[in-house]
């Protein structure tokens, strides 16, 4: 048996959690240490599961990931924090099975924190870019005052007009949504809020430029 096994059969991932800090309810669920976690979307017993940023895995992999340590040392800091009677001299050469599972979950989460960020990034930039088009579609109308029909009534008014209750309930998912209802946005919207942005930026634009060129 290997020393994760063995760990594994001392010790569940709530167990372990628990020990370094985390709060668990009675029901099973905690706010996720490993992002920003405002409501409880980790189920954790023997193994934990994040509903939200997607991680999970045993008490071995908890501990590696929360202490940013490889899968080894992870289960050699729970043998000694917990004495556990494990003799882990007799463990040190790893099997080719065992490195490969390493670094297959290295690689992975790696690859969930680079999207993580990416997510985080896109929230952050949008928020400034929507708020932009809100600004923008307040000066035109404060702009349009005393214009002349044709320019009021214009297409690219109209589009604008349009656009700003969606732009409005974006920024609400942004800035008081949920995790889940923002990567929502991210995952099937994010084309659409661009290209919503674009066009009211363009039609600012075109509609001063006209307004000039009627002046």
């Amino acid at each position: 048996m290997s020393i994760f096994s063995e760990v594994k059969e001392y010790l569940t991932a709530r167990q372990a959690a628990e020990s370094y800090g985390l709060q668990v309810k009675r029901n099973g669920l905690a706010c996720c240490p490993f992002h920003n976690d405002k409501h409880p979307s980790m189920k954790i017993d023997k193994n934990y599961h994040c509903f939200s940023c997607g991680v999970g895995g045993d008490a071995v992999d908890y501990v590696s990931r929360m202490f940013g340590l490889s899968q080894y040392d992870a289960a050699l800091k729970l043998i000694e924090d917990f004495t556990l009677p494990i003799d882990a001299k007799g463990n040190v050469e790893l099997s080719v099975q065992e490195k490969e599972r390493i670094r297959r979950e290295k690689a992975e989460r790696e690859r969930i924190i680079r999207i993580q960020e990416r997510f985080e990034k896109w929230c952050n930039q949008t928020v400034d870019i929507l708020r932009e088009c809100i600004s923008e579609i307040d000066s035109v109308n404060r702009f349009l005052i005393g214009k002349p029909p044709d320019i009021i009534f214009s297409e690219d008014y109209a589009q604008m007009l349009h656009a700003e209750p969606l732009i409005n309930y974006w920024l609400d998912i942004l800035c008081m949504g949920d995790v889940s209802e923002r990567q929502e946005l991210f995952l099937k919207d994010r084309k659409k809020v661009e290209e919503i942005a674009g066009k009211v930026c363009a039609g600012r634009k075109r509609i001063m430029e006209c307004s000039r060129g009627s002046a």
